[in-house]
């Protein structure tokens, strides 16, 4: 059975009620489940399937009788049960770890909490840019607005929205942020984030079953509008289209140079963030000095004690260009320009690295803009289907998770380097093996604070111009200064 065949029945029985009453049960079933703490099994990530079903479908082929939520219910359970009919699983090009990978990838944001990373890094972006730069007026331009305004406005509408979706639907919401940030600006913003159903629609025409697999697949359209009505489809898809925001910018344009200039700005970033631990960290031409490196060299080196940690840094996160249901090879294609150069960049500079310290344990990481759900770059690239762990492995880290590293390592904890020998001796056995690298990080000594003090530190001015900014405007414009303390753990 193809996908195609295995939405009809499925959408069929969603096409008996009227489209208003489905999209608006949809959107409240993601709500409701995404937030719900009650030990049960819950899965709000089914909805956001069968919300891409409706929302590309024919409007005019849709009753007239609201849909009740035991009704949508049944379509749901519906849906998960023909899709096992759908997919085949393993197969010679889908190893054992590409397949479990599809498996969690849709689930995984919904058990996370909001990643304060990726939003920190765009604000700290912005702190290094002049307003001259190629690269600061992109932005500007795209978003038809300075950077930091746009942000300042994310950070009100995401947590507004989040507490009572009403408010920032209500017209006096919106002209209080007017008052702060102009009618024009917010005019803007709001386009962004109200994206009408037949736009949504026409990006997703194309009925493909990777949709299934992709962990934030409406992302691009964080609310949807119909016949003057606001449909959310949920915190998940809407932090990853602010907290990207930029990056996603950079990633749809075709400059060359825009693209090195935010990839410097990036490995600069995580410079910064290596350096707080402590120890010794090589940048790209230390290395290629210290260990005489010929040819591809990575951007760091951390040295402790007999350790080497050597670090390729990547701007490159996921996307819904990027398939989640790929192959090896479909995965050596894509990231062939990015993380898997990134590997034979790391294993080129450790076989110098074991001619200058032949006693040396050295790990091998690549650092992601994003996190990639995989913790091995062989995860992705191999397709031997029986192959739970390389013998050479190359790791995968997103800079969040190396970020939280970091700050265990600051705080004394642990060692850098511990964490990786850590991983690589539990990977091999099957009772302490877990599934992704970033899992270890909520294990002691390595459980810190979701919100590491240098991430901190970045958000602590931020809100306080903020703050200035809108408490003038406070008094009937419907903006609080709540918001105007950086977040914590």
């Amino acid at each position: 059975m193809s996908y195609a065949d295995a939405i009809r029945p499925v959408r069929n029985q969603l096409r008996k009620y009227s489209y208003v009453s489905v999209l608006g049960e949809l959107s409240q079933f993601i709500r409701t489940e995404s937030t719900a703490k009650d030990g049960k099994v819950h899965a709000p990530w089914l909805a956001e399937r069968l919300a891409v079903w409706v929302l590309r479908d024919d409007v005019r082929m849709y009753g007239r009788q609201p849909i009740s939520q035991q009704d949508l219910g049944r379509c749901i359970d519906s849906s998960w049960g023909v899709m096992n009919h759908a997919f085949p699983g393993f197969s010679p090009t889908r190893s054992f770890h590409l397949t479990l990978r599809s498996l969690v990838m849709p689930q995984v944001p919904h058990q996370r909490k909001q990643e304060l990373g990726p939003f920190a890094r765009q604000i700290d972006l912005i702190n290094q840019l002049q307003p001259t730069s190629h690269l600061y007026r992109l932005f500007e331009n795209t978003l038809g607005m300075p950077p930091m305004d746009f942000l300042g406005m994310a950070t009100l509408f995401r947590q507004h929205s989040l507490e009572n979706i009403s408010r920032v639907v209500d017209a006096d919401y919106r002209v209080g942020l007017w008052q702060v940030f102009g009618k024009g600006p917010v005019e803007r913003f709001y386009q962004t984030m109200l994206v009408p159903r037949d736009v949504t629609a026409q990006q997703m025409c194309e009925v493909s079953p990777d949709e299934w697999f992709q962990p934030n697949v409406l992302y691009r359209s964080p609310f949807t509008s119909f016949n003057k009505m606001w449909f959310f489809w949920g915190r998940c898809g809407l932090d990853r289209n602010l907290g990207y925001a930029l990056s996603d910018i950079v990633g749809r344009s075709e400059d060359s140079g825009v693209r090195q200039a935010f990839e410097k700005l990036f490995e600069a970033y995580v410079g910064r963030s290596l350096a707080l631990t402590g120890v010794e960290v090589l940048g790209e031409n230390e290395v290629r000095t210290r260990f005489a490196v010929v040819g591809q060299c990575c951007d760091f080196a951390v040295l402790e004690g007999s350790n080497v940690v050597l670090l390729e840094v990547k701007n490159k996160a996921l996307t819904h260009t990027l398939p989640a249901n790929g192959t090896a090879r479909d995965y050596a294609s894509k990231l062939s320009a990015t993380v898997k150069k990134a590997d034979a960049q790391v294993r080129n500079v450790e076989a110098f690295v074991k001619k200058t310290l032949p006693n040396a344990d050295v790990h091998k990481v690549v650092i992601t803009y994003g996190d990639f759900f995989a913790a091995e770059t062989d995860q992705l690239f191999t397709t031997a289907a029986d192959q739970f762990a390389s013998d050479n492995p190359v790791y995968m880290l997103s800079a969040d998770h190396l970020d939280r590293l970091v700050e265990a390592v600051r705080l004394g904890q642990c060692q850098f380097a511990s964490f990786f020998l850590d991983y690589t001796q539990r990977r091999g056995e099957p009772e302490t093996r877990l599934l992704l690298l970033s899992e270890l990080l909520n294990e002691k000594p390595y459980l810190g604070p979701e919100l590491p003090a240098h991430l901190y530190e970045i958000y602590e001015p931020f809100y306080e111009k903020l703050a200035e900014r809108a408490q003038p405007k406070q008094n009937g414009a419907g903006i609080d200064s709540e918001v105007a303390s950086p977040p914590v753990s």
